[in-house]
C-alpha cells in the first residue's frame, strides 16, 4: 500500500475532518417507511481509516506534546490498529513501535499489514503470547518504557478512556440539534459505541451491533463509559439509550458466512456503499431482520421521522 504523503512533523493536533452524511435508498428501509442515513467514516482523507482516527486523536495528541514525540501499541500479525497506528505516524512525524503477538520467526515473512507498517517506519517488537497477555501489567510497561526511550503507550485498538472520548465527536452539533430517532453502530470492544452513546446526551437511541459471540456488549460498552467518566451512575443513565443487538454476530466474530457475503454484494449493487464482513455488514443485516417486522419494528423504537 502506498504510504499516506508526510506532513510537517507536529505541525498541529490531531483531529479528523467530519465526514459526510448522506441517505441511502435501501429497499428494506424505504418498505418500512424509514428515512435511512449512513455516515461515510471512509470518505475522510486520513492516514487512519473509519473509526480509528478518533480513537487515536487523544492519543496522537498526547505523544505530539513530546519532546521526542512516540507512540507504542499492541496487535496481531493482521492488526487494522497497527496498520493505523504506523501510518498515523508516518504523517504526523511520529516514531512508532508495535509490540506484534508474535515468535520472531513469524515476522521473518511479513503480512501485508506488517509490511506497510514496517514501510511507514514502525518498528516491530516480537513478544510471546504469554508475554502478550501480560501487556498491560505496569512491569511489563515499565519495561517498555526504559527500553524505547519513555513512548507514550496506547493500549491495544485504543480500547481506553481517550480512545472512547475521541470518538464521543463523531456526534455533531447537527446530531444534537436535530436528532435522528435512531443511531445504529457496529461494535467489537465497544469503545467506538460508548463515545457515541456519552456524545448523544440522550437525544436519539443508540443500538449497537454486536460482532463477538457469546458476549453483552453493553456490559462492554457500560464499563467504557464509566471508565470515561469517572461516575457509575452517569454511566447507567447514559445506557438507558442504548440498546444492544448481541444476536448480530452471524456466527462469531471473523466469520464471514455466504449469506453475509451475499448481503454484501447486493447492498453495494443498491446503494453504491461497500460494507465489511466483519461489522457493518453483519449489523445491517440485524437491522434488515428488525425493519421486516411491524411488531419488532415498534419494539426496537425505529420510526420514521423526517429531517
Amino acid at each position: 500500500m502506498k504510504p499516506p504523503s508526510h506532513t510537517s512533523p507536529l505541525s498541529s493536533s490531531f483531529s479528523p475532518p467530519q465526514p459526510r452524511t448522506e441517505q441511502v435508498d435501501w429497499s428494506p428501509a424505504i418498505a418500512a417507511g424509514i428515512d435511512f442515513y449512513v455516515r461515510r467514516l471512509d470518505s475522510i482523507p486520513s492516514p487512519a481509516p473509519g473509526n480509528k482516527a478518533w480513537k487515536l486523536q487523544f492519543h496522537v495528541e498526547r505523544a505530539m506534546r513530546m519532546h521526542q514525540p512516540a507512540m507504542l501499541t499492541f496487535g496481531g500479525a493482521w492488526s487494522n490498529h497497527l496498520h493505523a497506528t504506523a501510518a498515523t505516524g508516518h504523517a504526523l512525524g511520529i516514531r512508532t513501535i508495535g509490540v506484534v503477538r508474535a515468535e520472531p520467526s513469524e515476522l521473518e515473512n511479513l503480512t501485508p499489514t506488517l509490511q506497510d507498517c514496517t514501510d511507514w517506519g514502525m518498528e516491530l517488537v516480537p513478544v510471546s503470547r504469554a508475554e502478550y497477555r501480560e501487556k498491560h501489567l505496569p512491569f511489563f510497561k515499565a519495561w517498555l518504557r526504559d527500553r524505547f526511550g519513555n513512548p507514550w503507550i496506547v493500549p491495544e485498538g485504543a480500547g481506553d478512556a481517550l480512545g472512547t472520548m475521541g470518538c464521543q465527536s463523531l456526534i455533531t452539533s447537527d446530531d444534537l440539534e436535530r436528532p435522528w430517532d435512531a443511531i445504529i453502530v457496529s461494535a467489537g470492544t465497544g469503545t467506538t459505541a460508548a463515545g457515541l452513546a456519552i456524545g448523544l446526551r440522550g437525544v436519539s437511541h443508540l443500538f449497537i451491533g454486536n460482532a463477538l459471540k457469546g458476549v453483552d456488549m453493553s456490559d462492554a460498552v457500560q464499563k467504557h463509559i464509566e471508565s470515561a467518566l469517572m461516575d457509575a451512575q452517569w454511566a447507567a443513565e447514559i445506557m438507558e439509550n442504548v440498546t444492544s443487538w448481541n444476536d448480530a454476530h452471524q456466527g462469531g466474530f471473523g466469520k464471514i458466512t455466504p449469506i453475509v457475503e451475499d448481503f454484501m454484494q447486493q447492498f453495494q449493487t443498491e446503494t453504491g456503499v461497500e460494507l465489511d464482513g466483519i461489522y457493518t455488514a453483519k449489523t445491517l443485516i440485524k437491522l434488515q431482520s428488525v425493519l421486516s417486522v411491524p411488531s419488532e419494528l415498534r419494539s426496537e423504537k425505529l420510526q420514521r421521522k423526517s429531517r
